[in-house]
């Protein structure tokens, strides 16, 4: 016999948190950019009329663009290196710009380029990633 309601399932599930392995993508991002394109399935009618419902029941995940500008080589080769190390597969942590919210993501692409600026006498260099929610 089921004996919480399906808000109370809901609540205690969303208290749960992150569910990554403890990953941390702890790096001050310069920029971000969210894109959240809703999955839904429409049932097209002959007259013209179409139903949509949402498919499924993790339907807005986020699709985030961030880039990290002016990093030293070393702060450059140690992001590189975490997310060379996930190789587009692991799930990590990563916690949006002015938000609370901690996201279970994975890092399907990022690339690299040498910025303008000097520090120290070396070429800064700016790494874009693209960011993609999970529900794991």
């Amino acid at each position: 016999m089921i004996t919480t309601t399906f808000d109370e399932w809901l609540a205690r599930w969303k208290r749960t948190g992150p569910k990554a392995s403890g990953l941390i993508f702890d790096w001050c991002v310069s920029t971000a950019q969210a894109d959240v394109e809703p999955r839904v399935r429409i049932a097209q009618f002959g007259d013209g009329y179409a139903q949509r419902r949402p498919a499924g029941i993790n339907t807005q995940d986020q699709m985030w663009s961030v880039g990290l500008t002016n990093l030293t080589a070393s702060k450059a080769e140690a992001v590189l290196a975490f997310l060379s190390a996930r190789n587009g597969v692991d799930v990590f942590n990563w916690t949006p710009p002015r938000t609370a919210t901690t996201l279970d993501v994975i890092c399907p692409s990022w690339s690299w380029t040498y910025g303008d600026m000097l520090v120290d006498g070396e070429r800064t260099m700016n790494v874009n990633a693209k960011f993609q929610q999970v529900h794991v």
